[in-house]
């Protein structure tokens, strides 16, 4: 035991340790998450002879969603974290604070870290977009790249509908407020703060950003996640609170979340296509040469806050 704790004192084991642990998640969280949908099938066979969008595969597809981030990705953090802190409690105060969890003025900054995520969104979309114009015109690997993200997509927007206040309530819980906390415990609180102790703070949330982006599996959205996550790495080592992150998180999701359900309600609408042109090209430039100097000038604020 104190040999492996010696070995995560130094900056190059502590770097190869957690990037082993990603990688045992990254593998495993498919895997364990597939064997998971099997156990809570209804009937023996049924994920054989059922379409995955089945109405009686919504309920179980649900379970391993919070299932799959609590057991792999929100739970082990505080085991490992406790490895550092060298405390037989997984939940302690000094195992807590390691994480960037119960900092005196948690909410500081909260309302800049908002506004940075309101004034991002132009950019990110002006990627998405992007992405897809440059993935259609990339031959059939990028047309199965953008059919990949569709079917992604299609599923998510099966596994969040909502067809009352209180499922609403119900599927906010299980694709935004468990998945904020679960990854922004493991990407920021765990995967972060070691990088950024065993690299830099600059490679530390850069490398972060792009493995959070990696995790999601999805090749047509790698680049806006990979900024999102960013974004999200940047408001952690600047507060050093995982409250923050984890705010912005789940408003991120929460939204999207309250857009999927909208265009639920329009009869018209396709889910999860992409399409090229379906923002207009001008406006959504505008609009970015716009918010961008105005993000920067909140994240500049939103630092000043904390120094």
């Amino acid at each position: 035991m104190n040999d492996a704790l010696h070995f995560l004192k130094k900056k190059s084991g502590l770097f190869y340790w957690t990037s082993f642990v990603l990688l045992v998640v990254m593998l495993a969280y498919p895997l364990l998450g597939s064997a998971l949908v099997f156990l809570v099938m209804p009937e023996p066979g049924t994920m054989v002879i059922l379409s995955r969008f089945d109405e009686r595969l919504l309920v179980p597809y649900r379970i391993v969603q919070v299932a799959g981030q609590v057991l792999f990705l929100g739970l082990p953090v505080f085991f490992l974290a406790s490895l550092h802190t060298r405390q037989k409690q997984p939940f302690s105060r000094d195992t807590l604070r390691f994480l960037g969890v119960g900092r005196k003025k948690p909410a500081r900054g909260l309302f800049t870290a908002l506004l940075g995520l309101l004034l991002l969104q132009p950019f990110i979309y002006s990627v998405i977009e992007g992405i897809a114009y440059l993935l259609l015109h990339a031959g059939e690997i990028g047309r199965a790249i953008l059919k990949a993200a569709e079917q992604q997509e299609e599923f998510l927007f099966y596994l969040a509908g909502a067809d009352s206040f209180p499922e609403f309530l119900v599927v906010a819980c299980i694709v935004a407020l468990v998945p904020a906390f679960c990854e922004e415990l493991f990407f920021r609180g765990f995967v972060q703060r070691n990088y950024v102790e065993s690299l830099s703070p600059a490679r530390g949330v850069f490398l972060t950003g792009v493995l959070f982006g990696l995790f999601h599996f999805s090749p047509a959205n790698l680049v806006p996640l990979a900024c999102m996550g960013w974004f999200l790495g940047y408001l952690y080592e600047t507060s050093k609170s995982l409250v923050l992150p984890i705010g912005v998180h789940f408003s991120n999701n929460l939204v999207s979340l309250v857009a999927l359900q909208l265009q639920r309600k329009d009869s018209e609408a396709v889910a999860g296509t992409v399409t090229e042109g379906s923002i207009d090209g001008w406006m959504m430039i505008m609009a970015t040469a716009v918010s961008v100097p105005l993000f920067l000038f909140a994240m500049k604020r939103f630092r000043s806050l904390f120094s």
